[in-house]
């Protein structure tokens, strides 16, 4: 009796008194579950951090700037493209991760058992129903035990093995994603860098003549409101002059607005003054009769779009056949070393080895359902696909034609510009001799600039849109898995692309798809 009063009492051990002390916390923690909203300062200081970092991370450029180099710096230093290759390589890294889940399950486990008696049971005899033995207990109040189990399952194998598949063509899409942040930037650069240049070379002479021009504007608005000139031959000179130096502010703000996005895709700060070889220093390229049939084979085997499509089509029939895995009985072992430190066991270790088969009956009736579903699925994909085909064949013929309009218009602006070269001469010579008032020579001279703007714009097309033929067939500028870290060997891979789309190469379909993916960097043939 003393033994049993003793046994009764018996203080719990302190650890129990801090998991008590512990949810007595979380409780009343979790009655404000309301999450606090950010206050004002918070977003001001986290804006001055930002902001802070950025200027951190503007990297000074020296030297003129080419088209190479403003590409290669904005594949480089670009959030666009760092973004990109970080999703890649967190692509990469759930590939290793499910492999890893196709592994068999190994686990340990470790427990510890208290209480405050002994567990103490009678025994009864099944034919008479009187009691056998007396009370009795075979486990020490207190013990611990501890397993090591390792278990795999056939089932469970085969759908890691297809999700795996998946995961596998995911991380091809991802470098497939990273090729179109690559084309974006390239038609983004290119576009920017060209009217940068224009930029560079003309708005010096844009500001004089402007300034020049308002004044003469209003001296004849003065000699109008004094009746000292025809009315109606005033107006007329007013009007002329009024859309020449409309037309040439548009510009001016349009190629101000350029060398400022220029700045931020190459990471330098806005303000920074930035030297670009000019337009007039550099040809344009020459006409190029591409072969349409090669450029729409060529952007259906190239464009990522479709290739990611291509990828989800392969994804999608992973599905169809996890669900057919899923569909079958579940066959697996397990093994387990054991042990328990109860006092009273004969065998404190033992191991245990056993096979186990479970066949889930309802999945006759869910499985066809699931193909049924993952089928249609697939379908979808494929008619997306066809369907994304069709609008890269128009966008691909569309950008031809742009660029052969393009180069219309650049010959019909060079014309125009040797015209307004010729006017401007002859008006010089005739304000020199007085036949021509100072005004007539102005608004000739603004007439010439905005022909030479026009000019330079349109041979900056030429380029831009050259580069978006190459863009819509889906040709690399540097191939998706290209080192971005060393610049100037990526200053001259981007030249030497460049060099070979103005010669009119395309790449060669009949290569390896990983190299003809690389697009024309590789092995360019003449096309």
């Amino acid at each position: 009796m003393n033994d049993m009063n003793h046994s009764l009492v018996i203080s719990p051990p302190r650890s129990w008194l801090r998991l008590a002390l512990l949810g007595s916390v979380m409780l009343v923690s979790a009655c404000n579950l309301r999450p606090e909203p950010i206050t004002q300062d918070q977003h001001v200081d986290r804006a001055v951090q930002d902001y802070q970092a950025l200027k951190t991370n503007y990297i000074p450029l020296e030297g003129k700037l080419d088209l190479a180099t403003a590409i290669a710096r904005t594949l480089k230093y670009n959030y666009d493209t760092q973004l990109a290759r970080a999703e890649a390589t967190l692509q990469e890294r759930q590939l290793d991760l499910a492999y890893s889940q196709m592994l068999p399950r190994l686990a340990a486990d470790a427990g510890y058992n208290w209480r405050s008696n002994h567990n103490s049971a009678k025994s009864v005899a099944e034919r008479t129903g009187l009691q056998s033995l007396d009370y009795s207990y075979s486990e020490e109040p207190q013990h611990g035990n501890a397993d090591l189990e390792l278990s795999w399952n056939l089932l469970d194998a085969g759908v890691s093995y297809f999700q795996a598949k998946q995961q596998g063509y995911r991380a091809f899409v991802a470098l497939e994603r990273r090729r179109k942040v690559i084309e974006n930037i390239l038609r983004s650069v290119t576009d920017t860098y060209w009217r940068a240049a224009a930029a560079e070379e003309l708005l010096p002479m844009v500001d004089p003549l402007l300034e020049r021009a308002q004044k003469v504007l209003d001296a004849s608005r003065a000699s109008t409101r004094g009746g000292l000139q025809p009315q109606l031959a005033t107006l007329d000179f007013q009007h002329n002059l009024l859309q020449v130096i409309t037309e040439l502010h548009h510009m001016r703000a349009d190629l101000t607005d350029a060398k400022i996005q220029l700045a931020s895709l190459i990471n330098v700060p806005p303000t920074q003054a930035i030297a670009l070889v000019p337009v007039s220093a550099t040809s344009a390229p020459r006409s190029l009769e591409l072969d349409m049939t090669r450029l729409e084979e060529t952007g259906l085997a190239l464009r990522p779009e479709l290739r990611v499509e291509a990828y989800q089509e392969k994804i999608d029939r992973q599905d169809i056949y996890k669900e057919m895995i899923r569909m079958m009985p579940g066959i697996g072992g397990l093994g387990s070393l054991n042990y328990d430190s109860n006092r009273y066991l004969y065998n404190n270790a033992w191991g245990v080895l056993g096979v186990r088969a479970t066949w889930n009956l309802m999945s006759l009736i869910q499985g066809p359902k699931a193909i049924r579903v993952a089928e249609t699925s697939l379908e979808i994909t494929k008619q997306r696909r066809i369907a994304l085909s069709v609008a890269a064949l128009t966008q691909i013929n569309l950008s031809y034609r742009q660029y052969m309009m393009a180069l219309d218009d650049l010959k019909m602006a060079e014309q125009a510009d040797a015209v307004e070269s010729e006017i401007q001469k002859y008006a010089r010579n005739a304000g020199d001799a007085g036949a021509e008032s100072e005004a007539e020579v102005l608004r000739r001279q603004l007439s010439g600039l905005v022909a030479r703007l026009q000019r330079d714009r349109s041979a900056a097309a030429v380029h831009t849109s050259l580069a978006a033929v190459y863009a819509s067939i889906g040709v690399d500028l540097v191939p998706p898995s290209a080192d971005l870290d060393d610049l100037p060997v990526l200053i001259q891979r981007v030249a030497d692309s460049i060099k070979g789309w103005e010669g009119g190469s395309l790449p060669d379909l009949s290569q390896p798809p990983s190299a003809a993916a690389q697009g024309a960097t590789t092995t360019p043939t003449a096309g």
